[in-house]
């Protein structure tokens, strides 16, 4: 995670914010995709609002998982993503899952750029 935080790049589509790294893909006991999310205790103060942000965040991620999961695997990359929530006010569940299926759009064209410019200096 420390790694994640001091070597990571950013994506923000407001108020979510995704911290990536993206790494060939070796044999290694994590697997091709790590997922994390967090929301601020500054912010949050209270552990029922950061846990319910965080379940949100759980679950936009994980009805965008499938399409992204599948390009991770053809690109033969590893992954490792966390999603941070940074506003004070909750959004819906809709628009939440629409901040994150940008942020992952995003993330997969980058990636396709860097296995594209990766296979054209071969």
């Amino acid at each position: 995670m420390q790694f994640l935080f001091s070597n990571g790049h950013a994506i923000t589509n407001f108020p979510v914010r995704l911290i990536y790294t993206v790494q060939e893909q070796s044999i290694s006991p994590e697997g091709i995709l790590n997922v994390g999310v967090g929301a601020p205790s500054r912010t949050f103060r209270k552990a029922v609002a950061r846990n319910r942000v965080k379940r949100l965040l759980r679950e936009s991620y994980r009805l965008e998982k499938p399409g992204f999961e599948k390009l991770i695997q053809i690109a033969h990359k590893q992954v490792a993503v966390f999603f941070l929530y940074t506003d004070a006010n909750v959004l819906t569940q809709k628009e939440i899952q629409a901040k994150v299926q940008v942020l992952l759009a995003k993330l997969a064209v980058k990636i396709n750029a860097t296995n594209l410019s990766n296979e054209a200096a071969s």
